[in-house]
């Protein structure tokens, strides 16, 4: 999660505190579109622990895997790279 939440301060200005809820946010709508049986597993694969799973502030899981989400949410949103 610190992967996202550095990142929306970098692309969007957003202060710390703004970004912790935003990512905590996107955590919770991510865990509320996967089974249950399956959080354990893709949660911690996108950048969250399983305290983010209960609602509570996570560390960026090594796998990198939260990475190539940002990117392509990045394209779906139209970042201007100029």
């Amino acid at each position: 999660m610190i992967e996202i939440v550095q990142l929306l301060q970098q692309k969007a200005g957003l202060s710390e505190d703004q970004s912790q809820e935003v990512a905590q946010a996107i955590a919770n709508l991510i865990r509320s579109k996967i089974p249950e049986s399956l959080q354990g597993t893709v949660m911690p694969l996108l950048g969250f622990d399983q305290g983010a799973a209960e609602g509570q502030p996570a560390q960026a899981a090594q796998s990198g895997g939260l990475g190539g989400l940002l990117s392509a949410a990045e394209g779906m949103f139209g970042e201007n790279k100029g």
